[in-house]
């Protein structure tokens, strides 16, 4: 007789915990799938993508998902593309996972706006410093024009595979999207041509 109350309560604490995660699960569904990204899309008359499984028509005609460099791609990114000026923009809704002090993967949430440039080496502003990893040919002239422009060194960006990207914590919202948008298609504008064409690129 104990075992059976036993199975009983596991199997109970098991359903229990099963619809607590389909609950969990379903709201995650309908906010994706209701996000203001769907609204600004339809505005724009941009793209939009919910995040969700089944949703697998839309896809991105460039970007990645994440300061590092990570393909826009996977479940639980949401993201819009539009045109901001005469330039492509995405911006992303995502979550990293990092590491807490009692040692559990938890989720945080962050945006990321990028807008369409041409092919260029990898170029980064970082705490109001300019490098080139990959190529450090041009870094003396970038480092000039930052000093010249110290607008751009106001936050790190990152410019590579056809891409400069702005990023933050948090989810994105209308306002700083668009402020994103126009500040790293200024950005493009302003950098200089020698970067594009040592790509064979043009400004």
């Amino acid at each position: 007789m104990l075992v059976v109350v036993v199975i009983v309560l596991i199997a109970a604490v098991f359903a229990g915990a099963a619809a607590i995660w389909w609950r969990s699960h379903a709201k995650f569904v309908e906010s994706r799938e209701e996000h203001w990204f769907k609204t600004f899309a339809a505005e724009r008359g941009g793209t939009f993508n919910s995040g969700v499984p089944s949703d697998t028509k839309a896809t991105p005609s460039f970007g990645v998902s994440h300061p590092s460099g990570r393909p826009l791609a996977g479940g639980n990114t949401t993201w819009v593309e539009f045109r901001h000026g005469d330039r492509p923009v995405i911006a992303i809704d995502a979550q990293e996972p990092y590491r807490h002090f009692d040692d559990h993967t938890h989720f945080r949430d962050i945006h990321v706006t990028q807008v369409r440039v041409p092919p260029s080496p990898e170029l980064r502003i970082t705490a109001g410093q300019v490098s080139m990893p990959t190529d450090p040919r041009l870094e003396a002239d970038l480092a000039r024009w930052l000093a010249d422009t110290p607008r751009f060194a106001q936050r790190d960006v990152v410019v590579e595979h056809g891409s400069a990207r702005a990023w933050g914590q948090g989810c994105a919202t209308r306002q700083n999207v668009v402020a994103e948008a126009g500040y790293l298609a200024d950005l493009a504008e302003s950098l200089p041509a020698a970067l594009w064409n040592v790509s064979g690129g043009a400004s």
